[in-house]
């Protein structure tokens, strides 16, 4: 006994449906050239680990049409997009930037987990970027990109890039450096780190690496000052102002500004 899907497209089974099987059925029926597209699209990259659904899926403008369903929604488009993988999928920077479309106010997380997963890079998604030249928010991700190309991969480290020392005039450090098998988020050259600490990847086994990683760099004489969320967000000024006296205690010549914020405070 089989089970039907859509018209034409049947499941040799009586089981509930798999969600690669959806997926699969929601290529057949959106027609030669399409692909899985957005959330579900970064599912089979390895971005996202819940399965979506509906299934987004994409296809080219002179397909014809499909009504959405529970279980699909159909898209044509004008701007041509290559595809991937056995089970066609749209490449992952196509993924994120129809993401951040769908999603403004999410750019920083689409953009940083994508980069920070290792699945693409900033130059990738910018050139994906430049045959998109009517992206809804291409300004914002044109600047997004610049500074993940700096190597902040994270929303955090996006945010200590420019509230803390862009904003106050810290030269910046070198991002992703490594040193002893360990990863640093920032490393600046008077023997400064900073590790900024979201929650993702630094629990659980991850809080003994940092240690580890920490008392490494303390036997060789490197300052470790370590920051989350809370402060950079809530208290970028006072962040600069202790990287500053510790950089400058160190050899740093430099001397930090105040930005918008430091004045108003005083």
């Amino acid at each position: 006994m089989w089970t039907r899907l859509s018209t034409g497209i049947y499941l040799t089974h009586v089981l509930q449906p798999d969600w690669r099987s959806l997926a699969w059925a929601g290529v057949f029926m959106g027609g030669h050239d399409s692909a899985v597209s957005g959330r579900a699209a970064l599912k089979l990259h390895g971005l996202v680990d819940k399965e979506p659904t509906p299934i987004a899926v994409l296809h080219p403008y002179s397909s014809n049409p499909r009504p959405d369903s529970g279980w699909w929604t159909f898209t044509r488009t004008r701007v041509p997009f290559r595809t991937t993988g056995e089970l066609p999928r749209v490449r992952v920077e196509r993924a994120v930037l129809d993401l951040c479309a769908e999603e403004p106010g999410r750019a920083v997380h689409w953009v940083t987990q994508a980069i920070g997963g290792r699945r693409t890079t900033a130059k990738a998604l910018h050139s994906a970027l430049d045959e998109m030249p009517r992206h809804p928010i291409r300004k914002e991700l044109e600047l997004l990109l610049t500074d993940a190309g700096q190597g902040a991969e994270s929303p955090l480290e996006l945010v200590y890039l420019r509230d803390v020392e862009r904003a106050h005039g810290i030269t910046p450090g070198k991002r992703q450096f490594r040193s002893g098998g360990y990863r640093c988020d920032v490393r600046y050259g008077e023997g400064l780190i900073v590790e900024l600490d979201g929650r993702r990847g630094h629990e659980g086994v991850g809080s003994f690496r940092d240690m580890d990683r920490d008392n490494y760099h303390m036997v060789r004489g490197a300052v470790t000052l370590r920051y989350g969320w809370q402060q950079c967000i809530e208290h970028p000024c006072a962040v600069a102002t202790q990287v500053a006296e510790v950089r400058q205690q160190l050899g740093w010549r430099g001397m930090p500004r105040k930005c918008t914020n430091c004045r108003r405070v005083m």
